[in-house]
């Protein structure tokens, strides 16, 4: 009865369906694996796309899964699978190592009849497992790349990255420091060189809409505000995110303004961990404000932020000299740690 049913699903309008298999770790996923797979699914009815995991890799399987479900989600065609099972691995293709794959591959997926690959270890599967392989791209000249490249410089190659895998790979910067010191400026100069988006400070624009100065209330919106918007705009950057203050500043001013903090939900904490910080230092003119405090608390909220910033071990930069000098500067420490060119 099993048999008869696999073999009742098998068939398409009276004709037996072809199904085909394409694995690999996609890390990351990349437009090669998208055009790959796309190609594939051009051969057969039916397409199964393995991912195949271990633990300890730099991005867990399930992340890498979800970027595969993302990406061909309306492709009806495409089905995915997953794998954590210990399985041999090698950095080239191996025939050994191809023919413990094929064996598992044969009893995992009876009903595949063809495998795809842009690599030399589909032929030894194929022939292992007695099927068919077609070679897509193998040359690497419709997609230039490969996972190799992209892993040791992704923001270098961002344009190949699947656009279901760079929010991962965003790095998260901070513009952290006291009260007039140009962040909000600086913040957006950062975003437009760059050109990916930007996190403004939330706490202004809920004080003025609230019209009541700065309350208790208004302070435990601030954190989950400000949260929201990092994590929105985190899908849709490009390689950066720049954000406008953290949720340390908001605590810092509570305990300051009211002298209890907010106990905010651990996804607010987790939405403010950050790449690296850039802090502008106090050596600019004091600009009063009247949601501000005086010069002289400038200096105290200043090495109470460092404090925090020491405590939490985080790789921060304390950027000075006139506005030109931080923003070259701030590139300066960015490009260090993250080439794109």
């Amino acid at each position: 009865m099993e048999l008869e049913q696999n073999f009742q699903h098998l068939r398409i309008r009276g004709s037996i369906m072809k199904q085909g298999l394409v694995i690999g770790k996609f890390l990351p996923l990349h437009k090669g694996h998208e055009a790959l797979i796309r190609f594939a699914a051009e051969q057969c009815d039916e397409l199964i796309v393995l991912l195949g995991t271990k633990k300890n890799e730099p991005v867990p399987g399930h992340i890498r899964l979800k970027w595969l479900w993302e990406t061909f989600r309306y492709e009806s065609s495409i089905r995915i699978e997953y794998t954590d099972d210990e399985l041999p691995d090698s950095p080239v293709s191996s025939r050994d190592v191809s023919k413990v794959w094929a064996e598992y591959l044969a009893e995992k997926f009876p009903a595949v009849r063809l495998i795809i690959s842009s690599e030399q270890y589909g032929e030894y599967l194929a022939e292992y497992m007695g099927i068919e392989h077609k070679f897509f791209d193998i040359e690497r000249v419709k997609v230039p790349v490969s996972g190799t490249a992209i892993r040791e410089s992704p923001h270098r190659h961002w344009e190949f990255m699947a656009e279901s895998a760079r929010p991962d790979y965003v790095k998260k910067i901070c513009i952290y420091g006291a009260e007039s010191t140009g962040k909000s400026m600086l913040t957006g100069k950062l975003a437009g060189y760059y050109n990916t988006e930007f996190v403004p400070e939330v706490a202004r624009d809920i004080i003025d809409a609230a019209g009541s100065g700065v309350t208790y209330d208004i302070i435990k919106q601030i954190g989950p505000s400000h949260a929201e918007m990092i994590l929105k705009k985190a899908r849709s950057a490009n390689r950066f995110l720049f954000v406008d203050t953290d949720v340390e500043i908001t605590r810092l001013f509570s305990d300051y303004y009211f002298q209890k903090v907010p106990e905010f939900p651990p996804w607010v904490d987790a939405a403010n961990r950050f790449d690296l910080y850039i802090f502008p230092d106090t050596d600019v003119p004091y600009v009063e404000d009247p949601q501000r405090d005086s010069e002289h608390m400038r200096e105290i909220f200043k090495e109470r932020l460092l404090s925090i910033l020491d405590k939490k071990n985080s790789d921060y930069v304390i950027i000075n000299g006139d506005w030109d000098e931080r923003f070259r500067k701030s590139i300066e420490a960015i490009e260090k740690r993250w080439p794109v060119k």
